[in-house]
């Protein structure tokens, strides 16, 4: 028998273009009842959240690497930021809902 329960539905796809300058360039705020959000980059990065006042990611923030999903829990109303330690990365951040 197959679990379905943690299949996704996909929503929203915000799109940050991350630099090594680009750190408070962030998302608009995730969904109300968003609570997973999927990341995929281009090239390895940095990434935060936050809620309300926004997110500043530094190359101190949590590092992804490049062509790899990654799921994150969040709450409504949260944005993302990124940035990269060289180049740029697109960095893609879609909301999933169940």
């Amino acid at each position: 028998m197959i679990d379905v329960s943690n299949v996704f539905k996909p929503g929203v796809t915000h799109t940050l273009s991350a630099t090594t300058t680009s750190g408070a360039t962030r998302t608009s705020a995730f969904s109300d009842q968003v609570t997973v959000v999927m990341l995929t980059a281009t090239d390895d990065c940095f990434i935060a959240f936050d809620i309300g006042g926004g997110p500043t990611a530094t190359t101190s923030s949590v590092f992804i690497t490049q062509d790899t999903p990654y799921l994150f829990g969040v709450s409504s109303g949260s944005l993302c930021a990124a940035i990269t330690s060289a180049g740029t990365s697109s960095v893609y951040v879609t909301e999933l809902s169940r």
